[in-house]
């Protein structure tokens, strides 16, 4: 099986909590997917976030389908299930 580079994705613990972003940008590679997902297409994609090109998108792609696992995990701690638990007032017994 051949290793990827996947030159236009980098990650940062000081940027986006250190989540997969293209590079150069705060565009995280779970947002594209959660985009492509939704039926958005690689050019509409590239219409709503100006910085990105055909390549940047199809990279993360890439990216998050050999990446499956962790760019769940983002998807779902971005859940809005999810995001009100974590930041809800703790009950006392």
């Amino acid at each position: 099986m051949p290793i990827l580079d996947y030159r236009k994705i980098e990650t940062d613990p000081a940027r986006c909590g250190g989540q997969p972003v293209v590079a150069g940008t705060r565009i995280r590679v779970a947002t594209i997917l959660g985009c492509y997902r939704q039926g958005m297409s690689i050019e509409e994609i590239v219409q709503q976030y100006a910085p990105l090109k055909p390549a940047d998108v199809h990279d993360a792609l890439a990216y998050a389908y050999d990446h499956i696992d962790e760019i769940e995990t983002a998807l779902a701690d971005d859940d809005e299930a999810t995001v009100k638990a974590r930041h809800a007032p703790e009950k006392s017994s």
